[in-house]
């Protein structure tokens, strides 16, 4: 009996831990990460292309007469009783432009004019009549009143001001009537509207220091293109003891072409090319990379990348010009 229950004891004690087993949970099957896949690298790329690479200087230029004249008095004191043009005006040589008040200076020179032709009357009858003393006498007081009509017309020539030659007023100082005028001091400016070229003053001296005489220049002026060349830059004006002369020089750049039409006044584009490469392999400047003293570029083939070593030529601010190593269509990669 003893046998029997100790098996039956070890039966239970058995069933009982099969069935505490069957009471726990299951242990899950880990469930494998899932596969994730690189990220495809991206480059930012562009391709070698041929092209112009250029360094210019670009200003605003004014068209200015070749030849222009300033008229002033020679004598001061006079005043202003006349202005017969205005700033624009189209002039003549000998056209009288601005005279001063004159008394009786007219008077006196008219009078001056009849004396002298009664004298010569009086001369001629003399000659007539043989006589060789009064002769004499009449051709000194020919002479004299031939002296005092010169000292009269000079005397009213200084007081009008004429064109000196053919053209376009293009300054008429700020006067007034009765005004008194000084001597030398210009009144007007006159310029001759067939001759003109291009003028350019710079703020910085500095922005045009490089510029040489007969430098090429791309002209744009009433939206037409031409050409011209540089004809004078401060480096090419001769040293001044005017201290006054030499700073407006350092500033002032002339241009000169064939074809040149504008006005008087007229704007214009100036483009001096300082450097100039046509037909050249280009890349940005942010596509080249240096090491000491190697320069090189990466090319992009096909996912990879490799570099090149590569000779360099012109370079501007955003691009430089690649002599050797590349060939047109190549894909760099740049350096950002």
């Amino acid at each position: 009996m003893r046998t029997i229950a100790s098996s039956v004891g070890v039966a239970s004690l058995i069933v009982a831990a099969l069935s505490g087993c069957s009471l726990l949970p299951k242990e899950e099957e880990a469930i494998p990460p899932p596969l994730v896949k690189p990220a495809e690298q991206k480059f930012d790329v562009v391709d070698v292309k041929k092209g112009e690479l250029a360094i210019y200087f670009k200003g605003i230029a004014t068209v200015v007469s070749k030849s222009q004249q300033d008229v002033f008095f020679k004598q001061g004191g006079g005043r202003l009783a006349a202005v017969h043009v205005s700033q624009g005006d189209t002039v003549k040589k000998g056209q009288l432009l601005i005279e001063l008040g004159s008394d009786d200076l007219k008077l006196r020179l008219e009078l001056q004019k009849i004396s002298y032709e009664r004298t010569q009357i009086d001369l001629q009858s003399a000659i007539k009549g043989g006589n060789e003393d009064q002769i004499k006498s009449k051709k000194l007081d020919l002479k004299s009143v031939q002296l005092q009509l010169d000292n009269l017309q000079q005397q009213w020539d200084s007081l009008r001001l004429v064109a000196p030659i053919d053209g376009v007023v293009t300054y008429l100082a700020d006067v007034s009537l009765g005004q008194t005028m000084n001597a030398y001091e210009t009144v007007l400016t006159i310029a001759d509207p067939s001759r003109t070229q291009l003028v350019y003053t710079a703020d910085d001296p500095a922005d045009i220091a490089s510029l040489q005489p007969n430098m090429p220049v791309e002209i744009k002026i009433d939206n037409k293109d031409i050409t011209g060349k540089v004809v004078q830059t401060p480096s090419s004006v001769p040293f001044s003891s005017n201290q006054q002369v030499n700073e407006k020089n350092a500033k002032l750049l002339i241009v000169d072409s064939e074809d040149l039409k504008g006005d008087i006044g007229e704007m214009a584009e100036l483009k001096i090319f300082k450097q100039r490469q046509q037909n050249v392999l280009i890349i940005p400047k942010s596509g080249l990379r240096t090491y000491l003293d190697r320069k090189y570029v990466q090319v992009l083939d096909g996912d990879r990348r490799k570099e090149v070593d590569v000779e360099v030529g012109m370079s501007t601010s955003t691009e430089v010009e690649i002599r050797r190593g590349l060939s047109e269509g190549d894909q760099i990669v740049l350096n950002n």
